[in-house]
């Protein structure tokens, strides 16, 4: 019971802390086992950018559309949701949700403003 308690309690105060056992190993065993560690669980979020933009271009068959954000700068971003095609046309003005998905510019959320 006590081990079991340590055990909680590191893995609550020490992030690279083993936070369980094997199926079939019983707590009474020797430590020396490896033991699956927090840090080895975590999976961090991608980062998200928000931009605002005029709809350019949208080709449903790249499954991509061309946002200008500026007079002179326009970026072509994959589309993570295909219903995104049936809310847009060329001309409206939107704000983005991008990430970097696979090393691929991605909007992953759009509003129309």
């Amino acid at each position: 019971m006590i081990k079991l308690s340590s055990i909680a309690w590191l893995a609550i105060l020490m992030p690279g802390a083993a936070i369980s056992a094997a199926a079939n190993q019983s707590l009474d065993e020797p430590e020396s086992t490896a033991i699956p560690t927090l840090s080895a669980a975590i999976t961090r979020p991608h980062a998200t950018e928000m931009l605002h933009g005029v709809v350019d271009r949208v080709d449903q068959a790249s499954n991509s559309i061309d946002i200008r954000l500026s007079h002179d700068q326009d970026e072509v971003f994959k589309v993570q949701d295909g219903l995104i095609f049936d809310a847009v046309r060329f001309g409206d003005s939107v704000e983005i949700s991008v990430q970097t998905i696979a090393g691929v510019r991605t909007i992953v959320r759009l509003l129309k403003e």
